[in-house]
């Protein structure tokens, strides 16, 4: 079955990622488009991401092949229930949430008989999401993974393979499970170790002189929170007992580093070349090197020069 229009709900970052990248074959199929925002709708036209807007959800699911819902994860299950009537016979529905159990859940049960849902999620993003930061190019050779349930049509996976592979990602089948329990220590749980990292530094009243001596480290270890909150709220509550346990043993290696710093344990140092050592393994098996530590200079402290904090004037 070839693809002849898709139909994408929600159109920052992703999904306007996943127009451009469908539109770009010589066998593009028709790329139609609906948002809340008459901004992003605007947006997505002038960039290309869409052959059309459209003013109705009833609009951008009529005559679609596939419709995607590509939307923060509470929104999904909202707009579910509510495309139902509007989905046409043999088409495919789909989404790009960062949790999957509740929403192949709610997928399954909500829409008609005469259509398919497959759970999707491409491994692909930015910090800065937007339709402006959209980019054709965004999945290409990323892990797009796919979650089928096991009453799912054949024709509907196929045709969730068959538009992963046209964007020029790679599709990777598990269940919504063991998704979201992977994917609670692989991405959930480092925005929200970067989040903890900021609140605990900045809710301290020295924050204010230690700011300044802020450099390369803390931003790295600290960019994560420039993703929107919003989309990562949604995603913690609805992936909450794997986050949990994630957070478990995070905090649990947390303490035990701990007591080595108090204590002036002499194994720290293999401990954490322990660390390092696991982080160089894990980027060969990805064929990649290891980055340069960041080197960027703490800002000068304001109103003073360095000689003037260190003669106390």
């Amino acid at each position: 079955m070839s693809i002849q229009r898709v139909g994408i709900i929600g159109l920052g970052l992703i999904g306007s990622s996943l127009g451009l990248a469908l539109r770009r074959g010589p066998d593009a199929p028709e790329v139609i488009g609906f948002d809340v925002s008459a901004d992003n709708l605007h947006r997505a036209a002038r960039s290309g991401a869409i052959n059309r807007s459209c003013g109705t959800l009833a609009e951008v699911c009529a005559g679609a092949d596939i419709v995607v819902l590509a939307a923060p994860v509470r929104a999904i299950l909202e707009l579910l229930p509510e495309i139902a009537p509007q989905v046409q016979p043999n088409t495919l529905v789909t989404d790009t949430g960062g949790t999957k159990a509740e929403v192949v859940r709610v997928g399954e049960t909500a829409l008609p008989g005469h259509a398919a849902f497959v759970g999707g999620h491409p491994l692909a993003g930015r910090l800065s999401a937007g339709v402006d930061q959209a980019s054709g190019n965004l999945y290409q050779g990323a892990v797009y993974c796919l979650t089928p349930s096991p009453n799912v049509a054949a024709w509907g996976v196929d045709l969730a393979v068959q538009m992963v592979e046209s964007i020029g990602a790679q599709p990777h089948f598990l269940t919504p499970d063991e998704h979201d329990a992977l994917l609670a220590g692989a991405s959930h749980l480092p925005y929200l170790a970067s989040a903890a990292l900021v609140n605990a530094l900045m809710r301290q009243q020295s924050w204010g002189e230690m700011e300044s001596m802020a450099a390369g480290g803390f931003r790295s270890a600290s960019a994560l929170v420039e993703a929107d909150p919003t989309m990562w709220a949604d995603v913690a509550t609805t992936n909450a007992e794997n986050i949990t346990r994630q957070l478990d043993a995070l905090i649990e290696e947390l303490q035990e580093l701990r007591g080595m710093v108090a204590v002036r344990d002499e194994e720290l140092a293999a401990r954490l070349r322990q660390a390092q050592e696991s982080h160089h393994g894990w980027l060969a098996r990805r064929g990649e090197a290891p980055s340069p530590a960041p080197v960027t200079s703490a800002a000068q402290p304001r109103g003073q020069s360095w000689t003037q904090r260190l003669l106390g004037k």
